[in-house]
């Protein structure tokens, strides 16, 4: 079972997982007036955190909540979270899309209105939650100027830019605002490395961490094998900072030396 103390001495610190992880956040908190917001968009993930926040700023906002997810890759893993997290007493989800358990949970545990809850139970990647949330919008007639994206902070810029290509040949596109509602970063605490004390429970086990990591940023390249328009055209361009592709590469070159390490989680 791989540590978070395995990953920092093999990556040499945590300057350099940090700095990658707080790209893929692609933190938009900074700009997001709740005045202005006319719709939340909860990406289906598998930390329950992200769906409470997502939740609470549609509560505040006075606007609809849409949840996007149906049965996918992060089904099972959300299905343990809400167990752990004591859920499963009020909220069954076997059977259940990722958009219905989260939106069951949001109503009887975390006060959502019924009324401001819009659920999209079909899309299993993030393509599909873009595509399908423009076409949910269209069939109840709706056109939001202001929409705010929440994901699982290592999926959230991949996901961000993935709606804005789905709504890029729209005449009146709307503002996405991108929020992880955290960012993730790793601390050394009592002679461990472990989660920053703030953030909240329910992360990720270290080998999904680094999966996620390596795997996000294979993705987001503009090349023959990454998601952008050179290669599978599911993205639009996405700029990597140099200074963060040399911690990217940091942590490539060290990770990826650890025997079998990338054929196990990749």
């Amino acid at each position: 079972m791989l540590s978070f103390d395995d990953i920092v001495q093999a990556a040499e610190n945590t300057h350099s997982i940090n700095a990658v992880l707080a790209f893929l956040a692609a933190d938009d908190s900074a700009i997001i007036d709740p005045v202005r917001i006319d719709l939340v968009v909860h990406a289906g993930n598998a930390i329950l955190a992200t769906a409470q926040q997502a939740c609470a700023l549609a509560k505040q906002a006075g606007c609809p909540l849409l949840l996007s997810g149906g049965v996918g890759h992060s089904t099972t893993l959300l299905h343990e979270a809400v167990r752990a997290a004591g859920y499963s007493a009020v909220v069954q989800t076997q059977s259940r899309t990722e958009a219905e358990s989260v939106g069951d949970i949001a109503v009887a545990c975390w006060g959502l209105p019924p009324e401001q809850l819009i659920l999209e139970t079909h899309s299993t990647n993030c393509g599909e939650n873009a595509a399908f949330t423009r076409n949910k919008l269209a069939e109840l007639g709706m056109a939001p100027s202001n929409i705010v994206v929440v994901q699982d902070p290592l999926m959230q810029l991949r996901t961000v830019v993935t709606f804005q290509k789905a709504w890029c040949e729209s005449k009146q596109p709307p503002r996405f605002y991108s929020w992880p509602t955290f960012v993730p970063a790793l601390v050394e605490r009592h002679g461990t490395i472990t989660y920053a004390p703030t953030l909240p429970a329910g992360l990720w086990a270290p080998e999904r961490l680094v999966s996620l990591l390596l795997g996000e940023m294979a993705r987001l390249r503009d090349t023959e094998a990454g998601y952008g328009p050179r290669g599978k055209g599911f993205i639009p361009h996405v700029e990597i900072p140099p200074r963060i592709e040399a911690c990217y590469q940091s942590v490539l070159a060290q990770i990826g030396g650890l025997e079998g390490l990338r054929t196990r989680l990749l």
